[in-house]
């Protein structure tokens, strides 16, 4: 699948109806005010080179586990106004839970249930809002999964890991098969409402880990719950789950692993590089940046 991409002028643009929910832990404190003081000013600043016609229709909130409230996070909250507490228990093990509660709680919540798009992203992402949303202008509404996607072709090909010792386990008993489907780095990816909803409306395993649980039953065959069958997802490079040489570069639309000192140097960047024009298309991901990230993946030493 490809997508209409557009042009940010474009009169017939769309604007898109989007809820990004960044996954963060209680005690991740500078992680979100990294975030707030970067990427998140794309909605607010007076700089922002994100048209401001896009801007009312992006909410950002940070999805806290509901037994992780505090003292501390109430005094936050109160401040920003941009936490959600789920009912999921703390911990790595439950974002795929966490994941879920949110999009419950989105599609419960009339202030938040009109959207387009849902976009999970980890509070160590950076969104380039700016180029993002105005792409997104021009995307389809329904049977949309975009992302780092994990394709299950040539050196992607991944295979569920069952030894319980590792947080990214996988029991055979949630899942059988020998290779995951094509799914999607959870670093930064993007479902349609329509997906969403499908998942919500099926009972599904709880997983100890985010990622391929979404490809699993959104473009695998045998535990697919959309009606219509399985969604080819939309790969994009410039969604970079590694740290690439240099590390800011200008097409990139998610960085991963960005430490909260570095958030907001890449804004000022970001920044600079909207001044100077649009982005340039994104090169191949074949050299040593992404093949290093591989490799690494495979000993065990970064997880997707």
């Amino acid at each position: 699948m490809e997508l209409d991409e557009g042009t940010p002028s474009s009169s017939s643009a769309c604007p898109p109806r989007l809820c990004i929910f960044v996954s963060t832990a209680a005690g991740n404190v500078a992680r979100r005010s990294a975030c707030r003081k970067s990427w998140f000013r794309y909605l607010t600043s007076e700089d922002s080179p994100l048209d401001a016609r896009y801007r009312g229709d992006v909410r950002l909130v940070f999805v806290v586990s509901i037994e992780s409230q505090s003292t501390e996070l109430a005094d936050e909250q109160a401040v920003h106004n941009d936490l959600v507490f789920v009912d999921a228990p703390e911990g790595y093990g439950h974002l795929w839970r966490k994941a879920l509660a949110f999009m419950a709680w989105l599609e419960a919540r009339s202030c938040g249930g009109d959207y387009d798009y849902v976009m999970h992203a980890d509070d160590d992402s950076f969104v380039r809002l700016d180029v993002l949303v105005p792409l997104m202008a021009h995307w389809p509404r329904r049977r949309l999964y975009w992302g780092y996607v994990w394709d299950g072709t040539g050196n992607r090909v991944t295979a569920p890991i069952r030894n319980p010792a590792n947080k990214s386990y996988m029991p055979e008993e949630q899942y059988p098969l020998d290779y995951y489907p094509p799914f999607a780095s959870g670093c930064g990816f993007v479902l349609s409402r329509d997906l969403a909803q499908a998942l919500l409306a099926h009972p599904l395993p709880d997983y100890r880990l985010l990622d391929p649980p979404f490809g699993i039953h959104l473009c695998g065959n045998d535990m697919c719950v959309l009606p219509d069958g399985p969604v080819a997802p939309v790969h994009d490079e410039r969604v970079r789950p590694y740290r690439p040489i240099p590390i800011f570069r200008p097409d990139t639309l998610v960085q991963h692993y960005l430490t909260p000192e570095e958030m907001r140097p890449f804004y000022q960047q970001a920044l600079a590089s909207a001044a100077a024009g649009a982005p340039q298309p994104a090169p191949s991901e074949q050299g040593t940046p992404a093949q290093l990230y591989d490799t690494l993946v495979a000993l065990g030493l970064l997880r997707r």
